[in-house]
């Protein structure tokens, strides 16, 4: 470590003391870092506090960390990313026609108040998910499931129809209306298919109802490794070793304590300071001096995930096609990675990241620069130059100082090619997850994380009805083409479906793509077993620290 290097890591102590203040409730002995290295307990810098901690409606990648510490599905994954590992389930059978899953539950899984763990349960949960009332909007993952589709839209109100059945207490069967070569990945990730206690959101109104106080510290009860102990409002959530667990002898943490903080430097300050032994957001601009100075602390890797702009079609002036493509031929995506994100970023000129799923998608003519293209949509759309074309609110998701620059980017962008005047609206994560799920937003930047290695958990975005199809857009020839990727196990047949959608979403734009993330978080070198992944995945199983 070079003396530069020790006096930028001397401040912190200074830039940290109100953070210090707040998060160590009081003093103590060397670094959180250095004291949980004694007591097994690692401190992550995770993102912003979670509306509530129910693994059925999560949707927030951030959050899905601390409910795998809680819960534990039917499978699960390791820290590579791709390997599947028994979960509650000891053991699963495929009929030969790739339709029926039969999970062999164990029988000494137990919820973390004593009570058996059975197939019941997951009966219950998977139901769940699928309730329109409750309408979970990654409902859609499970839509191989028989009957699934039909019942979590309203279109059929027969719960019997699930393809779901729980013949025995440690038997649980899944059917599935066509073979689905992802559904395992679907259920190793966890949410939303994570077991739930029913007598716990029953006592608490929250079977249909999000925002229960069942998932409050004192109520939650878990089948994970951990369980949850101490929550402090918008401070921490503290979970602690479960040994009711089934595995509690290969969980090799007392605890995992989870920092509510949703900027970067402050993350990246605690971090220096030895407040923290894992800090998941990074402020970009330090990349050159920690490959300088400290290069094992800064881990990157690339992630399933997409970062766009989503137009709400349902709103003129994006109603026009013609619009939604000159906004996208008008950013400049290679000069915006470069000014912003650096070599942690690269260029998005498809909607899916290429290599997911071994797919290669074609490179799409909407998402390349275009300044003269993009001034001759506008004029066709009836906006010449851009005049008579309204004022633009932009979304921004969160006030970080990169995500700022990438509004103020995409704004100078719309100016100066188009002559469009933009408003940028930073908003509250939780505001703006309800303004999503209400259509209440003109474009917004947003990413979306692929919850399996296929195309599909991508391009399910763009299916018409789909719970997460943000945009409101609909394409017959889409939807088709979405379709006979879903029902179909042959690779050549998959693959001219997804280029089929990539073209019709190129053809639309109701995203507008702008860059893959290769993800930076930094990592005490006290963390053993942690793994960054294209899954963007942790199995806290898998994770120690040493002294």
């Amino acid at each position: 470590m070079t003396m530069e290097f020790l006096r930028w890591a001397i401040c912190p102590r200074a830039a940290v003391a109100g953070l210090a203040v707040a998060l160590l409730g009081g003093c103590r002995h060397g670094t959180r870092v250095e004291s949980g290295n004694h007591e097994g307990i690692v401190s992550i810098a995770n993102d912003a506090e979670p509306p509530d901690l129910d693994p059925n409606t999560n949707i927030d990648g951030s959050t899905e960390y601390i409910l795998n510490t809680l819960f534990e599905g039917l499978v699960a994954l390791s820290n590579d990313g791709h390997t599947v590992l028994p979960g509650v389930a000891e053991r699963w059978d495929v009929s030969a026609d790739g339709l029926v899953y039969t999970f062999h539950l164990r029988p000494e899984a137990r919820w973390s108040n004593g009570a058996a763990l059975t197939s019941d349960d997951f009966l219950f949960s998977f139901q769940r998910v699928f309730d329109p009332l409750l309408a979970c909007e990654q409902s859609s993952f499970g839509f191989a499931i028989q009957g699934a589709e039909a019942y979590a839209l309203g279109r059929n109100k027969d719960i019997s129809t699930l393809g779901l059945s729980a013949p025995d207490p440690h038997t649980f069967v899944v059917r599935l209306a066509h073979p689905s070569p992802y559904l395992i990945s679907v259920l190793a990730k966890g949410s939303p298919f994570l077991p739930v206690y029913r007598p716990l959101l029953e006592k608490f109104a929250g079977v249909h109802r999000r925002g229960s106080p069942w998932t409050r510290e004192g109520n939650l009860v878990g089948n994970g490794p951990f369980l949850l102990t101490r929550w402090t409002p918008n401070q921490t959530i503290e979970v602690r070793r479960n040994p009711l667990y089934w595995d509690a002898s290969r969980v090799r943490l007392s605890g995992v304590n989870f920092f509510a903080i949703d900027t970067a430097s402050v993350q990246e300050q605690g971090f220096r300071a030895g407040e923290f032994h894992i800090a998941l957001k990074f402020p970009l601009y330090k990349a050159a001096a920690y490959e300088n100075a400290q290069p094992t602390a800064l881990h990157r890797y690339p992630v399933q995930e997409t970062h766009f702009l989503t137009f709400n079609v349902t709103q003129a002036p994006f109603t026009d096609a013609r619009v939604r493509r000159a906004l996208s031929m008008a950013i400049d995506r290679q000069r915006l990675c470069t000014a912003i994100f650096h070599a942690l970023a690269e260029p998005a000129f498809t909607q899916v990241r290429p290599g997911t799923g071994g797919y290669a998608p074609p490179d799409e003519a909407s998402y390349h620069f275009n300044p003269e293209a993009a001034r001759r949509l506008l004029a066709e759309a009836g906006y010449p130059q851009g005049r008579g074309f309204p004022p633009v609110e932009l979304m921004l998701v969160g006030n970080e100082p990169q995500t700022v620059a990438l509004g103020e980017v995409v704004q100078a962008a719309w100016k100066d090619v188009l002559g469009i005047s933009t408003q940028l609206l930073p908003t509250e994560k939780k505001v703006y997850l309800d303004d999503e799920r209400t259509k209440h937003f003109q474009v917004v930047n947003e990413r979306w994380e692929y919850a399996w290695d296929d195309p599909s958990a991508y391009y399910q975005t763009g299916q018409s009805g789909n719970p997460n199809n943000d945009s409101g857009w609909s394409d017959p020839e889409f939807d088709r083409a979405y379709h006979e990727a879903e029902i179909s196990l042959d690779g050549h047949t998959r693959t001219a479906a997804f280029d089929r959608q990539e073209e019709r979403m190129a053809a639309s734009v109701p995203y507008a793509p702008l860059y893959f993330y290769n993800k930076p978080v930094l990592i005490a070198p006290s963390v053993r077993g942690w793994s960054g992944n294209r899954q963007d995945h942790l199995e806290w199983k898998e994770i120690w620290l040493e002294h």
